[in-house]
This record gives structure tokens, C-alpha cells and sequence, in this order.
């Protein structure tokens, strides 16, 4: 929320390319009084290597001076501040905790997500979904659930969907009114929401309006009258994006921002900025 507000805050769109199969990317952000810049790849072979997808570094540094402060794994670091978005997203759309959590995937988007949310949201029940019934059922374990099919996931009060599908998982028809979805596989070619379920939310909130129309798969399908609304914008506002239909649907694809924000909360955690840790 610090980071997302601040006034003097800046995050242009990242410079990525994609080689040999592989995606990278160097996002810078600037506010707070620092300078930070996260550079990451999304490496799809690791996984059967026993390695992260995503790797790489997150670096803060004085914006004054040029200091450097920080170096973190941006693996972790993505994982939070992005469940952590999610987590800001999902109070502004409406849920206020309890109820079914249900998550598609179980990386560790999924896990970050589950963890977060089952401490922030209290969930009295937690369902995964993934195409690997024996990857949903150890994530189910961690967190206290249990595997589920598709339909009984899209059933929840609280979707996050965490995938690399290159068709959508989440379909309008099939959610509950009332449900909020949290959608945070992206870039292209990753595609997750059908266009129903933005028609039934009427209004779609994401982390950064140049972001989603750039990088998401969801953009170039896009219902024609459904407007988009950033998180700042509806920090500021949070009337800008409650749901004008019966669901309330957030879509993140990454902003320096959110990197900016960790990096500055793991840098007072350690003694920093003038703070106690």
C-alpha cells in the first residue's frame, strides 16, 4: 500500500525479452527515497531440474547517494509481494475473510497466496486445483485443505488463479456471486480469465492499466465497455472498482512497484532506513 501510494513514485514498463525459451526482464521502480530494480527470468525447465521457475535478484539502493542497501532472492520476494497485492486487491473488491479459498495451480505463486491468505483471511476452508493431482494434494497438505476438481475450486468465495495456462481456467459461468478472483499468471501467453468473467464483474482491477494492456493474455479478448482500474487508483478510491456486476475480478502482471515495497519493508526488517528492525 506504502509503495503503491506514495507521491513520488515511478515505475515505467519493464524492459523483457524472451530467449531460448526463456523470459527476462529488469524492472526498475523509484519512491520512498530509494531506487530498486528486480532482475528476473522465468526459466519453464527448471521445475523438473528441482529448481525454482522464477530466479533472479531484487537490489535496493539509496536514491540520493546510490548506496547499495539490499540484495534479495527475487523468488521469494515476488512470491510475497505479489500474494500481497493480491491480498490489498481482494479487500477492495469486497472480501472481508472466512468462507472457501480456492486456488488453481500449485506453485509457488499458489503457496504464497495460500499462506497469506489463510493467516490475513482466515478461510475456514482451503481447496486446490491442479492438473498433477499428487502437486495439489502435497499443497493442500501444507496449507491445511484439501485437492478438489476445477468446478468445486471456481465454487469458492476467493479464486486465485496461479498458472502458466495458455487457455483460461477461470470461467464466468461457473463462479459464485459474490466469488472475488485473483488472477496472477502473466505474461502472454499465459491466458486465465474468459471474457465472462470480467462481463460478470463489469469492471476489472489491476496492478497497472499499461501493464495489463502490454503484457496480459487476457487483453487482447477484452469486453468492450468493461473498464480498467488500477490499485493506486482504487487505494485512493476504493469506490473506483467495486464490482458493478455479481463477482469483482483483479489481474496482475507485475509492477516494479510491489518489488520496490518489499525491498524497502525487507530493508527496515533489517535495521535500515532509521527504523527498529
Amino acid at each position: 500500500r506504502e509503495a503503491l501510494t506514495a507521491p513520488d513514485a515511478v515505475a515505467p514498463l519493464r524492459a523483457s525479452l524472451e530467449y531460448r525459451g526463456t523470459w527476462f526482464a529488469a524492472m526498475p521502480a523509484a519512491g520512498l527515497g530509494y531506487h530498486a530494480v528486480k532482475a528476473v527470468g522465468v526459466y519453464p525447465g527448471n521445475p523438473g531440474r528441482g529448481l525454482p521457475l522464477v530466479r533472479g535478484l531484487l537490489l535496493l539502493f539509496d536514491a540520493e547517494t546510490g548506496e547499495p542497501l539490499l540484495a534479495a532472492d527475487a523468488h521469494a520476494a515476488t512470491g510475497w509481494r505479489t500474494a500481497a497485492a493480491s491480498a490489498l486487491a481482494a479487500g477492495l473488491l469486497g472480501y472481508r475473510g472466512g468462507g472457501r479459498l480456492g486456488l488453481i495451480g500449485a506453485g509457488a505463486q499458489a503457496w504464497y497466496h495460500g499462506l497469506l491468505f489463510t493467516r490475513l483471511y482466515k478461510p475456514a476452508e482451503v481447496l486446490v486445483y491442479s492438473r498433477t493431482r499428487a502437486r495439489a494434494e502435497a499443497l493442500a497438505s501444507r496449507l491445511g485443505g484439501r485437492a478438489a476438481g476445477l468446478e468445486d475450486v471456481l465454487a469458492s468465495d476467493v479464486v486465485v488463479a496461479a498458472t502458466t495456462a495458455r487457455e483460461p481456467v477461470v470461467r464466468g459461468r461457473l463462479l459464485k456471486p459474490g466469488a472475488v478472483v485473483l488472477s496472477v499468471g502473466a505474461p502472454r501467453p499465459v491466458v486465465e480469465l474468459d471474457p465472462g468473467a470480467l462481463e460478470r464483474a463489469g469492471c476489472l482491477l489491476v496492478d497497472t492499466r499499461e501493464g495489463y494492456w502490454a503484457e496480459a493474455g487476457e487483453a487482447a479478448r477484452h469486453p468492450e465497455g468493461v473498464p480498467v482500474v488500477e490499485l493506486r487508483e482504487a487505494l485512493g478510491d476504493p469506490g473506483a472498482c467495486r464490482p458493478r456486476g455479481d463477482v469483482g475480478v483483479y489481474k496482475s502482471v507485475g509492477t516494479a512497484l510491489l518489488d520496490l515495497g518489499i525491498a524497502v519493508h525487507l530493508h527496515r526488517r533489517l535495521g535500515g532506513g532509521g527504523e527498529e528492525a
